[in-house]
């Protein structure tokens, strides 16, 4: 155990880095008192980011009679709150869109997403700004094995489990870590916030305490995610509504038909980029 832990580690730590680029845009919009021309400079720092901002702005969802084709105008068209979201995704999509496609990979992202969406939401609900990244960012530690293992990784998890606990033994068993604790390692090479690194340690974890608290709205969100039809993997003991806080499950916000409306217009999305 303790030498696989230790090769995967030295493999974790060998990970390209996170753009330049793209991580202050991820710093960017995970700070709440962020401006649009803060957004404004990272985007100018990089023509691909930008490419990708504009794609999303001239996208038919927002019908836009003229073309955007500045930075400026996109972001003011946009709002800072989209932009937030936007900002993210495209940082992160911005590394992952040259890893293998498969299937696997396919499904953890959706599920990134979901969660991504779920969390923003509960946190407006909270008056909890900029809860987006961590959704989104919270199952680093899957695409972080699977860059290192490879599709070993990918075809030890695409089987089914009795429940999440079963998988992560699975990962330790073989890989001498969890994909928790392998997000952790990540963050910590990639200079990301300690908030999200805390989120990617602990999403597994039961929900306890107040829902002010983003580790227990990532952990809640991750949980309506796998309800919702978004799972990051295959268990045969679905989750129940029952396991989340009492406040969160007549919520209106929280309805499946709207937010899966969200998540998959989302998914569009990021799929032309």
């Amino acid at each position: 155990m303790a030498a696989q832990h230790a090769a995967v580690f030295v493999s974790l730590s060998k990970l390209p880095p996170f753009h330049p680029s793209a991580l202050r845009l991820m710093n960017i919009s995970v700070e709440g008192e962020s401006a649009m021309h803060d957004f404004e400079d990272a985007f100018k720092a990089d023509p691909a980011l930008t490419a990708d901002l504009l794609l999303v702005a001239n996208s038919a969802e927002f019908g836009v009679r003229s073309r955007i084709e500045t930075i400026r105008h996109a972001l003011s068209f946009l709002g800072l709150d989209r932009v937030r979201s936007l900002g993210c995704t495209i940082a992160f999509s911005f590394y992952v869109r040259n890893v293998p496609r498969t299937q696997y990979m396919r499904t953890v992202w959706s599920h990134s997403l979901a969660t991504a969406v779920i969390a923003e939401e509960i946190g407006k609900l909270n008056g909890q700004p900029g809860l987006y990244t961590a959704g989104l960012m919270h199952d680093l530690g899957r695409l972080a094995l699977f860059l290192s293992v490879g599709t070993k990784y990918a075809e030890s998890m695409s089987g089914e489990f009795a429940d999440y606990e079963q998988a992560l033994a699975r990962e330790t068993e073989e890989f001498g870590m969890s994909h928790a604790s392998a997000g952790t390692v990540v963050c910590e090479k990639w200079r990301f916030p300690e908030s999200l690194s805390l989120c990617t340690t602990s999403h597994h974890d039961p929900i306890s305490g107040s829902m002010k608290e983003v580790p227990n709205v990532i952990r809640a969100a991750c949980l309506l995610a796998d309800v919702f039809g978004y799972p990051e993997i295959r268990v045969q003991n679905q989750i129940a509504l029952e396991q989340l806080p009492e406040n969160l499950r007549l919520r209106p916000e929280l309805a499946p038909e709207r937010l899966s409306h969200q998540i998959e217009r989302l998914q569009a999305h990021i799929s032309r980029m």
